[in-house]
């Protein structure tokens, strides 16, 4: 197994075959093609076995408020371990390997996530403890996502207080 560090760039159509086919096994429920498009357009990390993708995670750049200041930040996407290789820390490794390439770009990242709050804590993530709201071309709106949000303060000084409210741009699928 091999760990690297891509571009989504750098991506060739069987890379991004075998992406496809990871969140579809990792994600039952359904992984949609919105969930796809966002996963792209900044740095993957990747585990491969025998050259197919069996964990990664993605951080993509996204303009995200708090408070009354915009920056742009991390927004991390598609974290997924293939079934068959879950409980070896692949996921840890990939998160790890993400943080670097995270601190090297973006002083903040962002996510959200369903019952996998535990598993980000350990990695030094915290929870979000404002409001979250999505700007949209209608106006700003409460969309509730607070509860899974998470934040990863490189520099604590960019966000202190984690009980502002935080706004994301509307984009298609999930908003956040």
């Amino acid at each position: 197994m091999d760990l690297v560090a891509l571009g989504s760039a750098d991506l060739d159509h069987a890379t991004r075959a075998g992406l496809r086919a990871l969140w579809d096994l990792a994600f039952p429920e359904g992984f949609s093609d919105e969930d796809e498009a966002h996963a792209y357009g900044g740095v993957h990390v990747l585990v491969r076995a025998d050259g197919d993708p069996v964990a990664h995670a993605s951080a993509v750049p996204r303009r995200i408020r708090f408070g009354p200041t915009w920056h742009t930040v991390a927004y991390v996407e598609a974290v997924a371990t293939h079934p068959a290789h879950r409980g070896r820390g692949l996921g840890r490794a990939v998160m790890q390997r993400l943080h670097d390439e995270i601190a090297g770009r973006w002083p903040v990242a962002m996510l959200s996530t369903g019952s996998a709050t535990g598993f980000y804590e350990r990695l030094g993530w915290e929870r979000w403890q404002g409001t979250s709201y999505t700007r949209t071309p209608t106006g700003t709106v409460a969309d509730g996502e607070q509860d899974g949000l998470m934040i990863l303060r490189l520099d604590p000084l960019l966000v202190p207080d984690l009980r502002v409210d935080v706004v994301c741009e509307d984009r298609p699928g999930d908003a956040w």
